[in-house]
């Protein structure tokens, strides 16, 4: 496929001012290669693995003239980059046959559309993406992730709670949870309560997707500068008084679904969700 490797390169190249051919020598040297040999080893018809190849080549030389691939170096990750770096060369050969180009077009388009999504949406893309182990169904699962992180959950916060201590520290170790603020309903936005946005520079912050067993979203990048808010329940209210790990509050804040708080001693965020 040499020819064709060099005719989509020249053509991209004169296409796409942002075209980088480092990070186009290091998708062929690495993911493309990967995927190569995993579909020959499947057994998989030569002329549909070779097209299929093909196509993945197509799309992952659009992605990097349009910017959505970020090569290894950049210390940051897409939804995109996962995809196309490790996902699709990793399992897409363990899917049937006949199912392999249309899972090729869904993570294509998934990709694509999260790029004009909100960064919290895109934090919680990568996270769950990380954990996949197949990509049978993908598309109704991703669905599935894409409700449950947008839309309110169908019980609220009542007086019977579950409450999660959430280490901060395990994403940053400097990190010290100050005021939070939700992004939706299930998601928190929790910033260094030192680190500020001041003088250009960035505050340090982190999200928390709140979903049945809180999930670290990472580093948020959130340019807001939300108040150190002091919103009670009764149940944090019951933790003051019960819970030894939970001492003074430096902020907590509550929306229908959930709760939460952070402490003035303590690297950990208190998360409260429905028992």
């Amino acid at each position: 496929m040499s020819g064709f490797v060099e005719e989509l390169e020249a053509n991209a190249r004169g296409r796409f001012v942002r075209w980088d051919s480092a990070l186009w020598r290091e998708l062929l040297d690495g993911p493309v290669a990967k995927l190569g040999q995993a579909l020959a080893a499947s057994g998989a018809n030569p002329a549909r693995g070779e097209e299929l190849l093909r196509t993945y080549l197509r799309l992952g030389a659009e992605a990097i003239g349009l910017g959505y691939l970020y090569p290894a170096s950049a210390g940051r990750r897409n939804f995109f980059t996962l995809a196309w770096s490790d996902l699709l060369p990793r399992m897409l050969a363990e899917v049937r046959e006949d199912e392999r180009a249309g899972v090729l077009a869904q993570l294509w388009n998934l990709g694509e559309n999260l790029e004009s999504a909100p960064p919290w949406v895109q934090r919680i893309f990568c996270r769950v993406g990380e954990g996949l182990a197949s990509l049978s169904g993908i598309e109704s699962r991703l669905r599935e992730t894409a409700a449950l992180a947008m839309e309110p959950p169908k019980e609220k916060l009542g007086n019977k709670t579950q409450p999660f201590l959430v280490h901060m520290g395990a994403e940053d170790s400097r990190f010290l949870p100050g005021a939070m603020h939700f992004l939706a309903p299930t998601v928190l936005c929790i910033h260094d309560r030192h680190r500020t946005a001041v003088g250009g520079r960035e505050a340090a912050t982190q999200g928390l997707w709140l979903a049945d067993t809180p999930m670290p979203l990472g580093a948020m990048g959130c340019r807001e500068t939300p108040e150190v808010t002091q919103e009670m329940t009764p149940s944090l209210t019951w933790l003051t008084w019960n819970d030894p790990r939970v001492d003074d509050w430096y902020a907590t804040t509550v929306n229908d679904w959930r709760a939460a708080g952070t402490l003035h001693t303590s690297q950990f965020v208190v998360v409260l969700a429905p028992a």
